[in-house]
């Protein structure tokens, strides 16, 4: 088998076989067509992910700018209705409503300052809000009020 070996190789001596180094060469060229392709389709993956990103810059650039807007027609009673109703979910938090869910939160005092902080912006913005918007606002503050009762005492 050895002498096979050394016939297949060639007459020139350098020990290569003939067989393989053509196919490598094939191969070769394969991989370097390839390569280039591959170049080619980089640039433009490029490109459109450069206009990908552009585009996603300017959407982001103009939900920034209509969120703006948003936030300058915003008034105080806006504002503050919106703090009453944080206020509202923090009290119930700490007051370690719903039972199971918020237990490890529950803190008198906490639950405290924040009805107290409550009726106290009722208080303020009473006159600016509409009578329905008024009484939805008393009934938060009384179920605020009961609850606190029920679970403190």
């Amino acid at each position: 088998m050895a002498k096979k070996d050394k016939k297949e190789k060639g007459k020139s001596g350098d020990g290569e076989d003939k067989k393989l180094k053509g196919k490598s060469g094939i191969v070769n060229e394969k991989i370097k067509k390839e390569s280039k392709e591959a170049k080619g389709k980089t640039v433009e993956d490029k490109v459109k992910e450069t206009e990908e990103q552009e585009k996603k810059r300017k959407e982001e650039e103009e939900m920034v700018k209509k969120l703006q807007e948003e936030i300058d027609r915003l008034t105080t009673k806006d504002i503050v209705v919106q703090m009453m109703m944080s206020l509202s979910s923090l009290a119930y938090k700490k007051m370690g409503i719903p039972v199971g869910v918020n237990d490890k939160y529950k803190d008198r005092q906490q639950a405290k300052l924040a009805v107290d902080c409550f009726d106290a912006l009722l208080k303020i913005i009473s006159d600016e809000v509409s009578a329905e918007e008024k009484e939805n606002l008393k009934s938060s503050l009384s179920n605020l009020q009961m609850n606190f009762v029920k679970v403190f005492t």
